[in-house]
């Protein structure tokens, strides 16, 4: 069962995580950290990893100020290049193994990483490769191996001993989706990853022997704050490349996994996919993340059986700040010990909707900044509160309540529309796959509401049965006016529907305006 405990408040600022595995390992180096296919590793072995590449990485000349792009799947080779980065207080600077082109390009100019470590035939090192012979004639130079798949590359575009100052107070930069512009860099301190981890076990209830299921990627703060948990703990993980649908249930089965982290639509697809015994014969005790709807969370219960435990945050913000261990009416929950959740309103009643301010009781659980971005800086703050670009109120028990992004906000009739809350609603419907709605241009006024939507039986779609169906649960203004169906949904690594993705004409869509009689 749970251990109930007094949460282990993050106040200690001067963190070592490294230090933290080495310590570990000399206490309990039998102690189970993860497993993986056809491999199990202990405490002890990965401080061993580490170690190991801790020499390889100083003999490619990774040392204090340099700053490293890591591009490889979910592994426990990744996790030890994780710690070893950390050990040499190199820059960590986390890339989506699917990057390429300019994308690609503007995070590694943007972070002025000096390494890159990638798989040696991978997409990332050869777009990288190919990049650099186009501008300055000549490729990637392999430094040194971490295995045979995985090698560390210096850019021939920066000269060795090239290596920019260090960023104070920085242990990672973990990139923005870039929705709303280019992506900016979050510098993520060794303290807030900490209390990432402490977040995330407060909000699972862990208990010794415990298995947390690891398909998030590692390159995402959802990933990079599980795989600390078995420091704090004694669970451990159980490490899989991606998320797969197919192959999710038997994973679960195999690992003997009892937590499941969810982010995105991952429930919702989840409940998309034909029952399988295996998905009531397992351990799993609870499911935690962020983006369960109390619909979806009924769902899964009568289906699954697991506890929901949701949460609200975001990277800036040491990533949990809030939970909700399973009340039906209590929204995302209310603050952990170490935050402070505020709504910026004109009105402060309970349940007035304005944006989302967190403030950490103790220094240090909150970005020191983005990379080169002091407007961005200025922006996010509002003297000791960071500005979290969200909306959602507080109920009168305290307990607050996420309604959507501050900018994706459609204004329709004079009125503001909720993205979130007509996806929500649209979601359910049993001929959508996913969703998204997005602002286009009226004919009079502000703005029509576009949903686009994918689809099990795309040529049986009826777009305007589904907005009739909606018509149920919306408000008449929130209604779509226009339905498109697209071949597939632009998704992010945490898969979320990448928005700025989205195709905004209204070829093929449907008028579902009201007929005049």
């Amino acid at each position: 069962m749970p251990v109930h405990r007094t949460p282990s408040v993050p106040t200690d600022l001067d963190v070592d995580l490294a230090q933290d595995l080495a310590g570990l390992a000399a206490r309990e180096p039998h102690r189970m950290y993860a497993r993986e296919r056809g491999r199990s590793v202990t405490v002890g072995d990965l401080d061993a990893e580490v170690d190991r590449v801790v020499s390889v990485l100083a003999e490619a000349g990774v040392g204090p100020g340099t700053r490293v792009a890591v591009s490889l799947p979910n592994s426990a080779l990744h996790i030890a290049v994780v710690f070893a980065l950390m050990r040499h207080r190199a820059l960590w600077v986390p890339l989506n193994t699917k990057l390429k082109g300019a994308p690609l390009a503007h995070l590694l100019d943007d972070s002025g990483a000096t390494h890159l470590i990638a798989e040696r035939d991978g997409s990332i090192a050869q777009a990288v490769d190919a990049q650099l012979r186009a501008e300055h004639g000549c490729g990637l130079d392999v430094l040194a191996s971490l295995s045979k798949d995985a090698g560390v590359v210096l850019s021939r575009g920066r000269e060795v001993g090239d290596v920019p100052d260090p960023i104070p107070d920085t242990a990672l930069l973990m990139y923005t989706s870039g929705t709303t512009g280019p992506p900016k860099g979050v510098r993520v301190t060794q303290a807030m990853l900490r209390a990432a981890a402490l977040g995330a076990v407060e909000v699972t209830d862990v208990a010794v022997g415990d298995v947390l299921y690891l398909w998030e990627p590692i390159f995402h703060i959802g990933g990079a704050q599980v795989l600390l948990i078995p420091l704090y703990t004694r669970a451990s993980l159980a490490i899989t490349e991606r998320f797969s649908a197919s192959r999710f249930w038997t994973e679960v089965h195999q690992f003997d996994v009892t937590h499941i982290h969810y982010l995105g639509g991952i429930l919702q697809i989840l409940l998309q996919c034909p029952e399988t015994d295996l998905e009531r014969d397992n351990r799993v005790r609870v499911a935690w993340g962020a983006g369960a709807t109390p619909a979806v969370r009924e769902a899964c219960a009568k289906r699954f059986g697991f506890a929901l435990h949701e949460t609200y945050g975001m990277t800036e913000t040491s990533s949990i700040v809030t939970v909700n261990r399973g009340v039906a009416d209590h929204g995302v929950g209310s603050p952990l010990p170490w935050f402070d959740v505020r709504i910026a309103a004109d009105d402060d009643e309970p349940g007035a909707v304005g944006e989302i301010l967190v403030r950490g009781h103790i220094p240090g659980l909150l970005t020191p900044g983005y990379l080169g971005r002091p407007e961005a800086d200025a922006a996010a703050r509002d003297g000791d509160w960071f500005r979290t670009g969200d909306n959602g109120y507080l109920d009168e028990t305290g307990h607050l309540h996420f309604v959507g992004r501050a900018s994706d906000s459609i204004r329709v009739r004079g009125e503001n529309v909720s993205a979130w809350q007509v996806e929500d609603v649209v979601a359910r419907h049993p001929d959508v796959d996913r969703c998204a709605v997005v602002g286009v241009p009226s004919d009079v006024g502000e703005s029509d509401i576009l949903l686009l939507i994918t689809s099990p039986r795309p040529q049986m779609v009826d777009a305007r049965a589904v907005v009739e169906w909606a018509s149920d649960h919306l408000a008449p203004f929130q209604l779509p006016r226009y339905v498109r169906v697209i071949d597939e949904m632009p998704l992010t690594p945490s898969q979320r529907v990448a928005k700025h993705e989205l195709p905004r004409g209204l070829q093929n869509a449907i008028d579902c305006a009201p007929r005049p009689i």
